[in-house]
């Protein structure tokens, strides 16, 4: 055998006991919930998938309603609730519908369990932190934004920067909210699971 042959031969045999490299994490797709003033013309209760805006069901919407909770995603809303003083279970349960246990979105991994949510770290913040108005609570992971809770109820158009109201209660744009998180993903931990909670 030659040595070109020999070396081909052990080249080959090397590859093949090489064990296979692992996937990458999936991203998470952020959910969350908007609550607003109906007496200003807001939506009191409104939940929000942040799909790709391309997908189907986004609607070219840069806040796209979630017409159904999945997976895990009402189990962990609620206890991001809890971390922020909100009893969410009812009004979830309920509203828009059934949650399902199915996750029908392969490309994204779903929301912690809430078995990984107890090891979550919590920190707790001052609301003239947050850095965005009526931002109540955020789940992270690795700090990215996995859950997040917005009540501008008790805020003023003023106090939001705002001359009209608006159905969510917030007036700006997907890219200005998802930055608006990423500022406040300083208080979480860099690696892990890490809620922040913006108290009164």
């Amino acid at each position: 055998m030659s040595r070109w042959c020999a070396g081909l031969l052990a080249a080959c045999c090397f590859a093949g006991v090489l064990p296979a490299q692992p996937a990458p994490p999936k991203a998470h797709l952020p959910v969350g919930l908007f609550f607003g003033r109906i007496e200003e013309g807001a939506r009191i209760f409104t939940p929000a998938r942040l799909l790709p805006l391309s997908d189907p069901e986004a609607l070219g919407h840069d806040f796209p309603t979630a017409l159904q909770l999945h997976g895990t995603e009402f189990p962990a809303l609620l206890w991001l609730g809890q971390q922020a003083g909100l009893r969410l279970h009812a009004t979830l349960q309920r509203y828009p519908t059934e949650p399902g246990a199915e996750w029908p979105y392969p490309d994204f991994a779903p929301p912690p369990d809430t078995i990984l949510l107890r090891a979550a770290v919590v920190e707790r913040r001052g609301e003239r932190e947050a850095p965005l108005p009526g931002l109540r609570a955020v789940l992270y992971d690795d700090r990215r934004p996995v859950l997040f809770l917005v009540d501008t109820r008790s805020l003023t158009l003023a106090q939001r920067g705002m001359t009209m109201a608006t159905t969510m209660g917030l007036d700006l744009s997907r890219a200005e909210f998802l930055a608006a998180l990423t500022r406040a993903s300083q208080f979480a931990p860099a690696e892990g699971l890490g809620a922040v909670i913006f108290s009164p």
